[in-house]
């Protein structure tokens, strides 16, 4: 009984492990132009046998000032809510996130995706998962219409650890209008993080944002490019 009592205390206490780090960024130029770029982001995760859980958080705003005129170069926000419900090497997801984006005329874009799973790789390395499933898209635009769809999804997510103290990860997301396949959004990002000592790494992220068919006067492709310094807590 005393055995029993241990190994599910044990089982109980690596399903509720929790990692959480804080990041930060800060980027200033001047002379004939001013500019700045700030980010900021936290994010949870808790991997056990059974479920998975990532939640996150970021924000990024840059200005430049040319001839005394100030512009708002970058302002968005997103947040994000992964959950995963593994059955050995296959699992059921529900992968939820909200963004905003000022410069992209982006009140707010919902996207709700559930579906199923494979991961088609794990070891104390690398792990690799792939994603099939449908997706709920809700959008409120500055000046267009609000919309809102069905949508298939198909997604990939690879993460490696390159020594000791440094990993890598690499997602792709194609996310498409079940009733118009050429309306479709893509998002994908490649991180590199480093550490400095057991409490600080330095970070490097680049993202992808493609939408097929964007609001009035707006580009359809976004790439940014963002260094941090991270903080475990």
């Amino acid at each position: 009984m005393v055995g029993v009592m241990v190994l599910g205390q044990g089982v109980f206490a690596a399903e509720a492990k929790w990692e959480s780090t804080v990041a930060a960024g800060l980027d200033l130029a001047s002379g004939n132009s001013e500019t700045m770029a700030a980010n900021a982001s936290i994010n949870a995760e808790k991997s056990g046998k059974i479920n998975e859980i990532r939640l996150g958080a970021e924000g990024n705003f840059g200005e430049s000032t040319i001839n005394d005129i100030d512009e708002t170069t970058t302002q968005n926000a997103k947040a994000i809510a992964v959950y995963k419900r593994k059955f050995d090497s296959f699992f059921l997801y529900s992968d939820n996130s909200i963004l905003h984006d000022k410069m992209t005329d982006i009140d707010s874009r919902l996207i709700i995706g559930i579906g199923i799973g494979h991961r088609l790789v794990e070891t104390d390395i690398i792990k690799f998962d792939i994603e099939l499933g449908g997706a709920y898209i809700n959008e409120v635009l500055a000046n267009d219409p609000s919309d809102d769809f069905f949508a298939a999804r198909i997604s990939f997510r690879h993460d490696q650890a390159l020594s000791e103290h440094s990993k890598l990860w690499l997602t792709a997301e194609y996310i498409p209008n079940i009733d118009d396949f050429e309306d479709y959004l893509f998002n994908g990002e490649a991180g590199i993080e480093a550490a400095i000592n057991s409490s600080l790494s330095l970070r490097l992220v680049v993202q992808d944002r493609y939408d097929s068919t964007p609001s009035a006067d707006n580009e359809k492709n976004d790439l940014a490019v963002i260094s941090s310094l991270v903080y475990k807590l």
